[in-house]
């Protein structure tokens, strides 16, 4: 039911056609992505990461930094929606579970945000993953010429 929620307001942000420029796109990232035995805890900021590999947040350093976005990692919704609401930022693309998506892409709006849900194979919370090539959909969305 919430996925399908996340679809529509996807939806709708899309049908607004909002483009914007890399320092203007921010990509949050869930504290929960990162592997629960690192010993190097990334809170918000994504130079923290080791880059070990044994978790997603690696890869989406890497996808920002090939797009040249903006990346944090967020430790709570009240945080994301802080670092999105920044005036600086023109367009959010939010990776978390639904229900965090969802109260986040309404606290956005109208900000123009797309949002991919999460993959909890270990229940919510913990060492959570994400399909890279779906964020990198939304991110590419944003930047098209």
């Amino acid at each position: 039911m919430l996925s399908g929620i996340v679809k529509i307001c996807n939806a709708m942000t899309k049908v607004r056609r909002a483009r914007c420029r890399p320092d203007e796109l921010l990509v949050l990232l869930p504290s929960c992505l990162q592997n629960s035995d690192c010993t190097e805890k990334v809170r918000q900021d994504v130079n923290e990461c080791r880059r070990c590999g044994r978790c997603k947040v690696k890869d989406m350093v890497e996808l920002c930094e090939k797009y040249g976005v903006r990346c944090a990692v967020a430790t709570g919704g009240r945080l994301a929606l802080q670092m999105a609401t920044d005036p600086s930022v023109k367009a959010v693309v939010a990776i978390a579970c639904e229900k965090e998506l969802l109260e986040g892409l309404r606290g956005l709006f109208p900000k123009p945000s797309l949002g991919v849900i999460n993959m909890r194979p270990n229940g919510p919370c913990v060492d959570t993953d994400v399909n890279v090539e779906d964020a990198e959909k939304a991110i590419a969305w944003f930047l098209r010429e």
